[in-house]
């Protein structure tokens, strides 16, 4: 991965992470659906933060067309 693409990834993992913390707390779905979706979205998050800093690919790069 190159250095745009790092920061790119960094930056979109965070916001997932953030994202899916604020869905864990402050949803207003069903409980089981705003555990469900909160931790999907926060693992998927920091997984790309912990792939950016590490140059590895993070998992949300193998479900579609993203960069």
């Amino acid at each position: 991965m190159g250095s745009g693409e790092r920061i790119f990834v960094g930056v979109f993992g965070a916001f997932l992470l953030g994202v899916g913390t604020y869905v864990l707390f402050f949803g207003v779905v069903p409980a089981f659906w705003k555990y469900l979706a909160g931790a999907v979205l926060a693992t998927l998050g920091a997984n790309a933060v912990l792939g950016a800093f590490t140059g590895k690919r993070p998992w949300i790069s193998k479900i579609g067309p993203l960069p």
